[in-house]
């Protein structure tokens, strides 16, 4: 059984600290049909997913309760699940464009989307090698320049995660978001556009948000 008094306590407590200008997306990879429910029956409305299958999976089932649910994309996309993700109806946003190889198989499946969609540019602020995303602001700007082309792709803004193995978690996800700032500002400048971020989970979000994050990504933190 959900408890949701429970949930509504929690949604209280993330909504209360955070300013105008940041969302949450409630992380929903491996939870039930029923525990995302419960949210969308509190008003929420941005849900996210890291796998393809189970994100085409939960939006068929819950397409007739959660009519006006907004999914996000936020795993290690393949190119090969590109058109399968796309049919998807109530797909917002792809927080994990992590290179120019994927940018471009996007570009090239768009007709497949009903409506246009926001793209996040993954951004390895870590340099860890095991994390996907693009390491320079020059590939950063060639594939907004690709995006701001496109009909049905919006470039939104960018993405990164914290380090991972490091013996000072906080300052080095400091240190993360501090520089996805910068490039995001970088980029602004270069296009003369408005971009957000997509930083910060459920071990290192305050932190993000006092890096003024547009959206966290919370998961673990909102079912326990």
């Amino acid at each position: 059984m959900v408890n949701k008094a429970l949930y509504a306590e929690k949604l209280k407590s993330i909504n209360s600290k955070l300013s105008a200008h940041t969302n949450l997306l409630i992380v929903t990879k491996t939870r039930s049909l029923e525990e995302i429910q419960a949210y969308y029956d509190l008003g929420h409305r941005d849900f996210g997913e890291n796998r393809v299958q189970e994100l085409e999976d939960k939006a068929r089932d819950l397409a007739k309760t959660c009519p006006d649910i907004r999914w996000h994309m936020i795993g290690h996309l393949q190119t090969n699940k590109v058109n399968t993700l796309f049919k998807i109806a109530n797909l917002r946003a792809i927080h994990s464009v992590h290179d120019l190889h994927l940018v471009d198989r996007l570009i090239k499946g768009q007709e497949k989307l009903r409506h246009p969609i926001d793209i996040f540019l993954q951004f390895n602020t870590s340099r860890e090698e095991e994390k996907s995303g693009f390491e320079t602001y020059t590939e950063l700007v060639e594939a907004a320049e690709f995006i701001l082309k496109s009909e049905k792709l919006k470039l939104r803004g960018l993405m990164t995660m914290g380090t991972l193995r490091t013996e000072n978690f906080e300052a080095e996800a400091r240190r993360c978001f501090q520089e996805l700032q910068v490039e995001k500002d970088k980029l602004q400048s270069e296009f003369n556009i408005k971009l957000e971020t997509s930083m910060g989970m459920s071990q290192d979000y305050e932190i993000a948000l006092e890096e003024k994050s547009s959206w966290i990504r919370l998961g673990t933190m909102m079912f326990l």
